[in-house]
């Protein structure tokens, strides 16, 4: 039975591919959409595990790095410093600007750091080495047109921007990198300056801690001894911004997630449907040849599983190839459209769906008569 569905298939390709490709392009749609939900997590995971450090240190009762204000006093460095366990500790500050150019504005997260915490993977240029020097996300250069040895002017103060990074973006923001030379000379010299006060000089530091000791231990004893600070491990403040994500984002793209799933189950059982009703004069061949209905259904599920099975990877070609294209034109967006979960979830669910699809004109096949095949 195997065998003829096969060859039935074979016998109208036209149709045959047109279904693969419907379906495929549906897995694509959910592939996407699963992605961009995993490639916004992983950015705000990535932002905070990317600074580096064993312990990082924040305002008392801040425990996010991204979307929160946080403000640490200046001997803060020194106390935590000299708390045992801690070998070394590195200055993080963090300022949300607007960069605006020819009636477009963008908002960015300015990262000022000394000697570590500072862009991972620049593509072009350099580290910013002297005041003034400022290295941007790859989103930004793209969005505007500027690049390596530009001007980038933020609140009518000018720098020149020494590289471009990837995956230095976040929330929808790209980020960019300074040394503390370049802040100070941009908390006096721009437009920020009659507001300085609410500006901060340490939003956080990276504590390396000494071989042989528990970060853990050496978070509790931060806390305890520095009451001005809150200590907490990289991956603990990740997780807590990816549960900052979730809150924001979550609502809105688990539902748009949710409506893709319900259009989808939809579209491939019309599809699985259309194509055993197409295949009503064949089944009454089948019928009187001999066949019973257990021999129908066999082959309607056989046809809707192979179905399946070849858009599955075709659906993921195309997810990965839009994914690509996505990033491409818009690099502050990363989807994630491999994910292994959610490929499990979603090839699953189109077989299953494409075998309910295929039953559901099952009463036909049932009363199908033998005489179907010989009329006009």
């Amino acid at each position: 039975m195997l065998y003829l569905t096969l060859r039935n298939s074979l016998a109208r390709p036209a149709r045959s591919i047109l279904t693969i490709l419907a379906v495929a392009a549906i897995l694509a749609e959910i592939l996407i959409l699963e992605g961009f939900l995993a490639g916004s997590y992983a950015q705000l995971r990535q932002t905070v595990l990317h600074r580096g450090g064993d312990v990082i240190v924040s305002q008392a009762g801040v425990s996010n790095f991204l979307a929160t204000r946080s403000v640490l006093p200046q001997q803060a460095r020194a106390e935590v410093e000299a708390v045992k366990g801690v070998k070394a500790s590195h200055p993080l500050t963090s300022l949300a600007v607007i960069y605006e150019k020819n009636g477009r504005t963008t908002p960015i997260i300015v990262l000022v750091y000394d000697d570590a915490g500072g862009p991972i993977d620049i593509i072009s240029g350099r580290e910013p080495s002297g005041p003034r020097e400022i290295v941007i996300d790859r989103a930004l250069a793209q969005r505007y047109g500027i690049g390596v040895g530009d001007i980038l002017t933020l609140a009518d103060f000018d720098f020149t921007i020494s590289g471009v990074s990837a995956n230095t973006a976040a929330l929808f923001t790209p980020l960019a990198f300074m040394n503390y030379d370049s802040l100070i000379d941009f908390y006096f010299e721009s437009d920020v300056a009659s507001d300085i006060a609410t500006f901060p000089l340490i939003s956080f530091l990276s504590v390396d801690v000494e071989n042989g000791a528990d970060p853990a231990e050496v978070a509790r004893r931060i806390a305890k001894q520095v009451p001005s600070a809150g200590a907490i491990l990289p991956h603990e403040m990740a997780s807590n911004d990816v549960e900052m994500g979730r809150e924001l984002l979550g609502p809105i793209l688990n539902l748009l997630l949710g409506i893709s799933y319900v259009i989808g189950a939809l579209a491939i059982g019309m599809f699985m449907f259309a194509a055993v009703r197409a295949q009503r004069k064949s089944f009454g061949v089948l019928r009187a040849l001999g066949f019973n209905t257990r021999h129908l259904v066999t082959g309607v599920l056989a046809e809707a599983v192979t179905t399946s099975v070849l858009a599955i990877p075709l659906g993921i070609l195309m997810a990965v190839g839009l994914a690509a294209l996505i990033e491409a034109y818009a690099p502050v967006y990363l989807v994630l459209a491999t994910e292994p979960a959610a490929l499990w979830r979603t090839g699953l669910i189109a077989i299953v769906l494409a075998i309910v699809g295929a039953l559901a004109p099952l009463q036909t096949l049932r009363r199908l008569d033998p005489a179907t095949a010989f009329r006009g």
